[in-house]
């Protein structure tokens, strides 16, 4: 390449990027719901003309990744008949997307007649309609309970909103009005993106962009295969464990066998358990772009998580199974769950090729969607409970970050802020804090564990529990503990209980309390190697407690808070 050429390779890559942060930035700041303000649920990508990833820089992977999937449905569906001026909305998971709170906006970047490009922004939405509000319904046995199925359907034509299409959608919700207002911040968001794309080709000519825009997918895969090649192979298989559906009791069995053949790489899911009544299953996108993240996750962090990349991993998903299941299967919480312990099983699998590169579990979500009036207002309102994150897990070199959220959003999605929490919804939180004796313990601990609890003041407020991870905790590696239990409680009618993790709606009174003690995650080595000063600072800041320290770590710490260096080393064996 002549070195104009590499200049020019550099710069507009570097500006695509940009262009998906800025996207970003327009959508988290004109967005008037908590979930796109607050948490940042969702994200933000440009797609080439075939549907094929460009650049993925703002938002969560699973959502990201799948935008791809979103695009190519749309090209499925309309072929030619795309203009300049159109946009397109689309949720349904049997047709890419990826459960339908997530709603695509795609809009086509042309130039000089010629379609180049497709900004697209995908993001949760509070409401989507369905028998549950919030949409998330544990109880769901077909996808119809679950809210408003949208096919790739044209929604923008010659600049100009369709209000038929739009009124349709948004008026089978319970928040119309925040549903347009959010799906109006992403068409702008859009539309940002696509007037930075233009002014772009206007400097460089639409052969250099389209040019570049090759190079990168084709460098991508070269450099994604040739990481694979540096794998040994084999054939390395590793399994996990869903607590159930909200139906059946037994244990869900997630099976994978990663195949490492020179330059390929195999994702084959054969060996999961068939698809179950429960909103556990997960499209085909969702399988898919998880694996492609866990896959590039392990191969290295400098490959570029482009549509080149994905396409040096082939994934198999048998039909009827959790990971691709027949209609009209419900599927609501597969972004959460299984697409984390999808990601964490293959991660199991690949620690066993090359040991050191990946963590340990993740805390699995849990927690409750609450709806109700507010009576501050009298206005109908769904809350998400974003602040019961638990934490990441350990790995070579590093502890596990605290107030992480699961592995497939990957820290993507933020805790909100506590007081403006207590604005948008009539509750107080109490308490909001890291938890003792929750860490998964090695020579580096997991994240601790969070103990989050808030009160509602509502007179008529419902609840409804979903997540997973009360009966499996996260992983731990090569010699370290497991993370800790979700564990969620409700104060009502004078008593605590633990709830299940997938609830009917319950009905709840003004003074409730929820306390949703989410998990620590796994631990990375054996726990006796970690750095003795480690474990006293781990105490001092409460992480864990000094009998901990004895009975997991093998350190003695005084009563004036100093290491017992001579017991410690003959716990440790060293003496």
């Amino acid at each position: 390449m002549k070195t104009e050429d590499i200049i020019n390779r550099t710069v507009i890559t570097n500006r695509l990027d940009s262009i998906t942060e800025e996207m970003g930035i327009s959508l988290e700041h004109s967005a008037h719901s908590p979930i796109f303000a607050e948490a940042c649920d969702f994200a933000c990508c440009i797609c080439d003309y075939k549907g094929d990833l460009v650049s993925q820089l703002s938002g969560i992977p699973i959502l990201a990744t799948a935008g791809s999937f979103s695009v190519k449905s749309v090209i499925k569906k309309y072929g030619d008949d795309i203009h300049e001026g159109d946009a397109f909305i689309i949720n349904d998971p049997y047709d890419g997307g990826n459960h339908l709170p997530d709603i695509g906006i795609i809009t086509p970047v042309f130039y000089d007649n010629e379609l180049l490009f497709f900004c697209v922004s995908r993001a949760h939405h509070g409401d989507i309609g369905g028998s549950t509000a919030g949409s998330y319904n544990p109880k769901a046995t077909e996808i119809f309970q679950e809210g408003i199925r949208i096919h790739p359907t044209r929604i923008v034509k010659n600049n100009e909103i369709i209000n038929d299409i739009l009124d349709l959608i948004i008026l089978n919700t319970r928040n119309p009005s925040m549903l347009k207002s959010d799906l109006l911040a992403q068409m702008g968001s859009n539309n940002v993106a696509r007037n930075r794309l233009e002014k772009m080709i206007d400097e460089y000519g639409n052969d250099v962009v389209k040019s570049v825009v090759e190079e990168n997918l084709k460098q991508a895969e070269l450099l994604t295969r040739k990481r694979i090649g540096e794998v040994p192979d084999g054939e390395y298989t590793a399994y996990s464990f869903i607590d159930d559906d909200g139906f059946q009791k037994e244990a869900i069995k997630i099976n994978v066998t990663v195949k490492i053949d020179g330059e390929s790489l195999t994702v084959d899911f054969t060996g999961t358990d068939k698809q179950v009544k429960g909103f556990v299953n997960t499209s085909v996108v969702t399988a898919t772009a998880a694996s492609g993240i866990a896959s590039l996750w392990f191969l290295g962090s400098d490959i570029p998580r482009n549509g080149g990349a994905f396409n040096a991993i082939d994934v198999v998903l048998p039909k009827g199974s959790l990971v691709n299941p027949y209609e009209p299967a419900p599927m609501t919480l597969s972004t959460l769950t299984p697409g984390s312990e999808i990601i964490g099983t293959i991660f199991k699998a690949l620690n066993k090729a090359i040991p050191d590169r990946l963590p340990a579990g993740y805390g699995n979500y849990i927690g409750p969607s609450y709806y109700g009036i507010d009576p501050r207002n009298r206005r109908f309102y769904v809350g998400f409970s974003f602040c019961s994150l638990g934490s990441g897990g350990a790995m070579k070199g590093l502890d596990g970050k605290a107030y992480m959220s699961p592995m497939s959003n990957y820290g993507g999605v933020k805790a909100p802020n506590i007081e403006s929490n207590e604005v948008q919804y009539p509750h107080i939180t109490l308490r909001h804090e890291m938890e003792c004796d929750t860490a998964g313990a090695g020579e580096f601990r997991g994240g601790a564990g969070i103990d989050y609890a808030f009160q509602i003041y509502d007179e008529g407020s419902e609840i409804v529990m979903f997540g997973d991870g009360i009966n499996n905790p996260p992983y731990a590696l090569n010699g370290g503990k497991e993370g800790s239990f979700n564990k969620p409680l409700l104060y009502h009618d004078g008593k605590w209980i633990q709830t299940e993790s997938k609830e009917h709606p319950r009905k709840i009174s003004k003074g409730d309390i929820i306390n949703i003690h989410s998990a620590g995650g796994g631990g990375y080595g054996n726990p006796f190697e970690r750095d003795v000063n480690m474990v006293l600072n781990d105490y001092l800041d409460d992480i864990i407690s000094k009998e901990s320290a004895l009975d997991i770590y093998g350190v003695k710490i005084n009563d004036d808070e100093t290491i017992d260096m001579d017991e410690t080393m003959r716990i440790r064996g060293i003496m």
